[in-house]
């Protein structure tokens, strides 16, 4: 019931009720003297239409009791008979009791014990205005007239019209009357304001007889009440929905849907909460950037947010949102669908998405930076707009972007390639083309010799325009192999059944082999990647035993400074195979485990003498961790096995690392030392077209 509806009512009452009065008194003089008035008024004024129209609480009950207990003070001596003392004592129980139960409870009643929910209510049907002061006024004029009088006939009539007429229902009609009258000559108005949620959601009660249709996203202009100025606000209506058979809308207004506008009238009046269509809108992109509005359980590295969008978003899009006048950067990582039920079995339904923070945009470096906040509840998001490409430092190398936007993701090569780098992924996600375009990039420094040690036998094709030479010649190769095999054989021999001279002769023999092709490759300015094929693919000793030589001898050679300053990258391709976890080897751990602690920490060491790492495989779970722990860089492709998800997830953060096995063709996510940014991400690798190959992946 509005102010001015219950103002009208009241006065119309009131002057009814003097009218009576004046007639069946002939005078005025009963406004001052007569009990009858008094307990009318209150009935009218202090109680059953301005303060308890609809129920009353406890701390009414309590009012309602002193009210009638000063009012029956009024009474003459001549007319306090019994029923005045019965008056009395219930005036007295309803102070007493009322604040005796305002003192011992603190809860709603429907929470509170038997006992106390049995008197509270009670007291609230005896102690509420239309049952006490009806019978005060009733008293008071049989009292003063008589039950056979016109006078009694004329008061007991306006009682029992005040009584059985509805008068906030009443109310209710009159303020639609007058909505209409309003409302009737601007076709443009939809609906009133019912409520407001954090500022910027209005929710709207849609008038039933409004002349104009509405959809979600249309724009909406208002004058709010509770702002200071006059102000026009504009809105973008963001839902419909249908409760207590009605329509709403929710919609959103912020600076930005204003800013749209500016200089720009709809209507020249407008009444305050009232919501109008806006028909003549000016040209904007909101619609087609806008993604949703920040919803609850949001934190500072990640945000949720209700999907209100004409967009088709996806996994790794990236948006914008404002926080205290800054534009801060997420990337989508997950969505679900809900349900909220509203009431007479309505429901609504919706999508939340889920986004981890990157962070503020550094423009003059090209890295995120991360934001220590989160937005406020209900901020809307945009999707991310263009940025101004920037030019590249020295030994920085752009491996890719952010899906569906140019931001750059951008990694230190020299980083790289000294802290190790891990490429994972399975096949057919374009890991390998990815990985050998990484290993072209490191050979654009001609500082940098490139070992590739390949299981896979694409290696010498796809890299054959480089023109790879072998480290140890052919024909010497073939003698290595069959000298490890001989050394592994024998090992498994007892200590005293060994022929240690000759073990002695052919390992001395695989070092300076190795040593000596090692240093001619190093040397050779012509010559500066090397591809090694092992003879198989299966995880024996012989060939651990190949690779923990063929390491050593190389950071020997590091160590020993006999590289030159060459740095000297070596790529394991299907690492697997080369340093395998020991419960992946084929043999026993007896065997294995010597072997693999010493390659990897050979690894450990390559570091601090210019020796890098490009691990590639498509899992984690069956790789060295020792190896792989050590590689500051990882780059993971998709991949579907649980123990490669809850390994990568220590690099990743779980909420990242759990969209690994939807990741897209060329997609993948980095995390590392080498990243710029130094902040988890999902990037799209470029169409790469490899030198031997007409077809670029996409």
């Amino acid at each position: 019931m509005s102010r001015r509806t219950r103002l009208i009512i009241l006065g119309l009452s009131l002057i009814v009720l003097i009218s009576i009065g004046r007639i069946v008194s002939e005078s005025f003089h009963f406004i001052i003297k007569d009990f009858w008035f008094t307990s009318g008024v209150l009935l009218l004024i202090l109680l059953s239409l301005i303060d308890q129209p609809h129920f009353s609480k406890d701390s009414n009950i309590f009012i309602n009791g002193v009210t009638a207990f000063i009012s029956l003070l009024l009474v003459e001596n001549e007319f306090r008979n019994v029923i005045f003392w019965t008056f009395l004592t219930i005036s007295l129980y309803l102070i007493i009791s009322s604040y005796v139960i305002m003192w011992i409870t603190g809860k709603s009643v429907l929470y509170e014990n038997k006992f106390i929910k049995f008197f509270s209510r009670i007291n609230r049907e005896i102690g509420r205005p239309q049952t006490l002061f009806s019978l005060f006024f009733l008293w008071g004029a049989i009292n003063e007239y008589g039950v056979n009088s016109g006078g009694f006939s004329a008061l007991m009539i306006y009682w029992a019209v005040f009584m059985i007429i509805n008068i906030p229902t009443i109310a209710l009609h009159i303020d639609k009357l007058f909505e209409k009258q309003e409302i009737s000559y601007q076709r443009n108005a939809l609906g009133k304001i019912f409520g407001v949620q954090s500022k910027n959601i209005f929710l709207i009660k849609l008038f039933p007889e409004r002349k104009v249709t509405s959809k979600i996203f249309d724009f909406v202009e208002f004058v709010y009440s509770v702002d200071e100025k006059h102000l026009i606000r504009r809105g973008l209506l963001l839902d419909t929905y249908l409760l207590n058979e009605q329509q709403w809308i929710k919609v959103l207004s912020t600076n930005e849907i204003n800013q749209i506008f500016e200089n720009h009238n709809n209507l020249n009046q407008h009444i305050s909460d009232i919501v109008y269509k806006v028909e003549n809108v000016p040209e904007n992109d909101t619609l087609k950037r806008l993604i949703g509005i920040v919803t609850e359980n949001s934190t500072i590295q990640k945000i949720k947010f209700v999907y209100n969008s004409k967009n088709i978003i996806k996994e790794g899009y990236l948006f914008e949102v404002n926080i205290g006048g800054t534009a801060v950067y997420y990337q989508i990582i997950d969505g679900v669908t809900k349900i909220e039920h509203l009431e007479n079995k309505n429901e609504t339904s919706f999508i939340v998405g889920e986004a981890v923070q990157l962070g503020v945009w550094d423009s003059e470096k090209s890295k995120f930076d991360i934001y220590g906040w989160v937005p406020e509840i209900n901020s809307p998001l945009y999707l991310a707009s263009s940025i101004k490409e920037d030019r590249l430092e020295e030994q920085e190398l752009k491996i890719g972007q952010i899906p569906n936007t140019n931001f750059p993701v951008i990694i230190n090569k020299e980083l790289a390639l000294t802290h190790h780098t891990a490429i994972v992924g399975v096949t057919g996600t374009g890991k390998s083309i990815f990985s050998r375009n990484l290993i072209r990039e490191f050979m654009k420094d001609e500082n940098i010799k490139v070992i590739c040690i390949d299981f896979t036998g694409e290696y010498k094709n796809k890299f054959v325009d480089l023109k790879p030479v072998d480290i140890v010649d052919t024909s010497k190769m073939q003698g290595i192999y069959d000298d490890i095999e001989w050394i592994c054989n024998e090992l498994e021999k007892f200590g005293n059944q060994q022929n240690k001279a000759e073990l002695a002769n052919r390992e001395k023999r695989i070092k300076t082999l190795l040593s000596e092709s090692l240093t001619t490759f190093v040397q050779n300015e012509q010559s500066r990647l090397s591809i090694i094929e092992l003879p198989e693919v299966s995880n024996t000793a012989g060939i651990l035993e190949y690779t923990r030589y063929l390491f050593k001898e190389l950071f020997n050679l590091a160590k020993n400074k006999i590289n030159h300053n060459k740095r000297i990258c070596v790529v394991l391709e299907e690492a697997h195979t080369i340093v395998p976890e020991w419960n992946f080897v084929g043999i026993s751990e007896k065997s294995a485990q010597p072997l693999l602690n010493s390659i990897a920490q050979i690894a450990l060491q390559g570091r601090k003498h210019n020796v890098g790492l490009v691990v590639i495989a498509q899992r984690t779970a069956n790789v060295s961790k020792t190896i792989l722990t050590q590689c500051n860089t990882i780059i993971s492709f998709q991949q579907f096995d649980k123990t490669s998800s809850e390994f990568l997830s220590n690099y990743f953060g779980e909420g990242i690392a759990k969209i690994i096995p939807t990741l897209k063709f060329r997609q993948a996510i980095i995390a590392g030392k080498a990243l710029k940014s130094n902040i988890p991400m999902v990037f799209e690798v470029p169409e790469i077209y490899e030198e031997t190959n007409e077809n670029a992946y996409k």
